[in-house]
C-alpha cells in the first residue's frame, strides 16, 4: 500500500525516531531523523537523502530540514541543525507566522557524505524563550 501525502508519511517515518537520538547512520541510507520538542506532538525533522514521488509535488530534497506544528497551542515550532557539531547553527525552519497543521518548507543545502549533524527543535514565540527543546544527532 503506498502512502500517497507527504505529511503521514513524515509522521509515520518520524514516529519512529522522535524524541531520540539516532544511533549514526552510514551515507546513502535514507535517514529520516525527526525531533519532538519535549511532551508534544509537533516536530521538526532533517531528511538525509532526496525522495522522489514520481507524479507528484512532493518529492523531499536531501540534506534539508523542515519545521511542523499540529498542536495549536499558539506557539510555533523551530528546527535548527548544527552542520558538523561545532556548535553553529547553520540552517533554520519555522512554522512562524502560521496557523497549526502546517510545516514550514525544506530547507536545503548540499551536506558531504558522513557529515555529523545535530537537529535541535523547540517550541518558539515572538518575545519568549525558546521552550521544550530536544536535539537528536546523526550522520549524514
Amino acid at each position: 500500500m503506498r502512502l500517497r501525502t507527504l505529511p503521514v508519511v513524515t509522521a509515520v517515518a518520524a514516529a519512529t525516531f522522535l524524541g531520540l537520538a539516532a544511533s549514526p547512520a552510514q551515507a546513502g541510507t535514507g535517514l529520516l531523523l525527526g525531533v519532538h520538542p519535549t511532551g508534544s506532538d509537533d516536530w521538526g525533522n532533517f531528511n538525509q537523502d532526496p525522495v522522489d514521488h514520481p507524479g507528484e509535488s512532493q518529492d523531499v530534497p536531501g540534506d534539508a530540514i523542515r519545521a511542523c506544528d499540529f498542536t495549536g497551542d499558539t506557539w510555533g515550532v523551530t528546527a535548527w541543525l548544527d552542520v558538523n557539531r561545532d556548535g553553529t547553527w547553520d540552517r533554520s525552519a519555522t512554522t512562524s507566522g502560521h496557523a497549526s497543521d502546517y510545516c514550514s518548507p525544506w530547507k536545503t543545502g548540499d551536506l558531504r557524505e558522513n557529515t555529523k549533524v545535530t537537529l535541535k527543535v523547540c517550541h518558539t514565540k515572538a518575545g519568549q524563550t525558546p521552550r521544550n527543546c530536544r536535539t537528536g544527532d546523526t550522520v549524514a
